[in-house]
């Protein structure tokens, strides 16, 4: 056993602080070790510790893990993070949020007092000054956010090992050697991107001083996000005129809407800002595909080409998110940037490693993440070898105070489980076309669990009905 799967096996959150690449060309042998070691280490750790999990594992019959498909039937529907009742939001129920939630993490949040709050976001900013929790929310098409209870420390560990990725697959690194920061989004918010980026601004660029944003004062409201659910599905039901709004909500409804009719100037006004402040350097640019099209196109509309430097880290990933881009933009991307060098990633909001697309296209799990393909309609895993098709899932063995089991939306093929992939990585990876299982069946996504799967809806139920006891 090599000193870095010894080190994996007593704590898989060492990675950290190892050698990536020694981390990513681990023997088939050594991975299964690292993989069931840190399963049993942490279901030991969190039986006890998170309710969902324990209530899950007792409807389940499962107290010891002694193959790394058995916790298979303990791995939560993606769903868990907002099974809340959607009444809570719109009743400004925080304190019995702040219950259910409780129940989710390894943190004791029963001392914390949220009945006074009138909003989502000052809900996540309450928990984040009266807990160690930093708390990130998904986007849902019905106004339910998924809400999940990642810790300061664990948000720090999921950048570090970021910027570890990007340095083996060739960026300088990040951790030492700080470039520009430059995004074209808001500067803050609750999202997982804001969160990863006010981490990024610390820790890849050194501070505010050294990055800039399209809406440096402007934040993504996680009240809006649900807010424009709600009136999606309300729309859909034709019941729009039934919905509550408190004069906070529709004020900030209306700034945002402001900002966004905007948004060409702010856009025009940015790309002075970053051409001033770090025109011809070598910057790190985040940004998803269309966004990062709309501002070359204004770059380009202005003759602004070669904007950056040759050693400029682009980082991008999630695809054009549904939307159709016109022939050439990504060539037109590249031209505006100066570089054609860019670093695709495929990730979760649930999961804390990224996965990195190597030198052929494929994106790679680091060791601290366990990947699962199941069977779509038995839901019990696939065989851990050859190239396997089916619903991908994860345990994120990163996670630390809460459960890091979880079965995803996504239809994948995974491979390397017992060939190293072409770029000579030896990790399981995604193959590229990853699809929404949802979009595949062109209907409704019902998960089938293996094991029991009522006990998830048992264990739900028990926690949704303590949080308004």
């Amino acid at each position: 056993m090599s000193a870095t799967c010894k080190s994996l096996v007593e704590e898989p959150g060492s990675i950290v602080e190892l050698s990536y690449d020694d981390c990513m060309h681990l023997t088939v042998q050594e991975l299964h070790d690292v993989h069931l070691a840190g399963i049993r280490k942490r279901f030991s750790e969190l039986r006890g510790k998170v309710d969902a999990l324990d209530r899950l594992a007792t409807e389940q019959g499962i107290d010891d893990i002694e193959s790394i498909d058995q916790v298979v039937p303990l791995l939560f529907k993606h769903t868990v993070y907002k099974s809340y009742p959607l009444s809570f939001l719109e009743r400004n129920r925080f304190d019995a949020l702040t219950k259910w939630l409780n129940g989710m993490t390894s943190l004791d949040l029963r001392g914390l007092d949220a009945s006074g709050i009138d909003c989502i976001d000052d809900w996540l900013r309450f928990l984040e000054d009266n807990s160690d929790l930093m708390v990130h929310h998904t986007f849902g098409t019905t106004g339910k956010l998924s809400f999940i209870p990642r810790t300061k420390w664990e948000w720090r560990d999921v950048i570090r090992l970021s910027g570890k990725s990007l340095a083996a697959n060739g960026a300088p690194d990040l951790l030492d050697n700080h470039l520009p920061l430059v995004a074209p989004t808001y500067r803050k918010g609750f999202s997982t991107t804001s969160r990863s980026l006010n981490l990024m601004v610390e820790l890849y660029a050194g501070g505010d001083n050294n990055a800039v944003f399209l809406y440096p004062d402007g934040y993504v409201s996680a009240d809006l996000a649900s807010l424009a659910g709600r009136i999606r599905s309300a729309e859909a039901r034709g019941e729009e005129g039934a919905l509550r709004l408190s004069p906070s909500l529709l004020a900030r409804r209306d700034e945002f809407m402001e900002a966004e009719k905007n948004r060409p100037a702010a856009m025009r006004d940015f790309l002075a800002r970053v051409f001033d402040t770090f025109g011809g350097k070598d910057v790190f640019v985040f940004g998803f595909w269309p966004v990062m099209s709309d501002w070359a196109e204004e770059a380009l509309s202005q003759d602004i080409r070669g904007a950056f430097g040759p050693n400029t880290v682009f980082v991008t990933g999630g695809g054009t998110k549904g939307r159709e881009m016109p022939d050439g933009w990504r060539e037109r991307i590249f031209e505006f940037l100066g570089t054609s060098r860019y670093f695709d990633t495929f990730g979760m909001s649930e999961m804390s490693g990224g996965n990195a697309a190597c030198t052929v296209g494929n994106y790679h799990f680091p060791p601290i993440t366990v990947p699962f393909v199941l069977d779509m309609d038995s839901g019990e895993p696939l065989p851990r070898k050859g190239r396997q098709t089916g619903r991908l899932a994860v345990m994120d063995l990163l996670a630390r105070t809460y459960w890091g089991g979880l079965i995803t939306g996504d239809l994948v093929t995974v491979g390397g489980w017992d060939e190293p992939c072409a770029c000579g990585q030896t990790s399981p990876y995604l193959e590229p076309n990853i699809r929404r299982v949802s979009e595949v069946i062109g209907g409704e996504d019902k998960i089938n669990c293996a094991g029991a799967p009522a006990a998830h809806d048992r264990a739900l139920e028990y926690l949704v009905a303590r949080s308004v006891a």
